[in-house]
């Protein structure tokens, strides 16, 4: 599963003669830091204020999520799990602490890649942190139109995409594999899109181009 952004990777920087020197990075690539986040943040406020646009919705105003060890630096294969935990946050207002996901994905896969069937599999008899399901059934995407009247009916919806070279989610380099994210609304630009921790306004082309099936989950 595809365990991007990759630029959270901590790269270790050459030792400098002066200590100021190294002040002054420090400080200047905190405050980029924290400026993108910021900006990111605005970005998604913005494109989920359905007040000011018509053609528009969201479930939740939540933009930030638990990452449930999807991101560096724990990148584990759990993006399903992730998007379930998110799933169960957006859509049952409950929020399960993420060690409990991270033991549940351990056990359902031995700490390998979460199969889909054997995912769906664990949720429905199991439960993940917790919760269980009763099924889920897929949504028919001929077009636009489709994944947005069932993101209003079913206020979060699983999707599964396969990303190739090139491939982003709301301009982010979205790596090379597979990967489960939550979709929790749209706006004129697409769909909203929940994972590795946040929200992304993916565009319709982002969208298309890696979509590969939606899902509505059953309780």
């Amino acid at each position: 599963m595809s365990d991007s952004p990759n630029d959270l990777t901590y790269r270790r920087l050459p030792v400098r003669r002066f200590a100021r020197v190294l002040v002054v990075v420090a400080l200047a690539v905190t405050g980029i830091g924290s400026y993108s986040q910021f900006q990111h943040r605005q970005q998604i406020a913005s494109a989920a204020n359905c007040d000011r646009q018509e053609h528009c919705f969201r479930s939740t105003e939540q933009i930030d999520f638990p990452t449930f060890g999807n991101v560096y630096p724990s990148n584990l294969n759990d993006c399903l799990f992730a998007a379930a935990a998110d799933w169960r946050i957006i859509v049952r207002h409950q929020t399960p602490g993420s060690a409990d996901v991270i033991a549940d994905y351990r056990r359902a896969t031995a700490g390998g890649h979460d199969l889909f069937d054997d995912f769906y599999r664990y949720w429905t008899l199991h439960g993940i942190a917790g919760h269980r399901i009763a099924g889920w059934h897929t949504i028919n995407m001929v077009g636009v139109n489709d994944v947005e009247s069932a993101v209003r009916k079913h206020k979060a919806l699983l999707v599964i995409f396969l990303f190739h070279h090139g491939d982003t989610v709301g301009g982010v380099d979205a790596g090379v594999g597979g990967h489960a994210a939550i979709i929790d609304g749209y706006s004129p630009k697409g769909p909203l899109v929940v994972t590795w921790g946040t929200t992304y306004q993916m565009t319709w082309s982002e969208y298309w181009t890696s979509v590969r099936s939606l899902y509505a989950i059953e309780g």
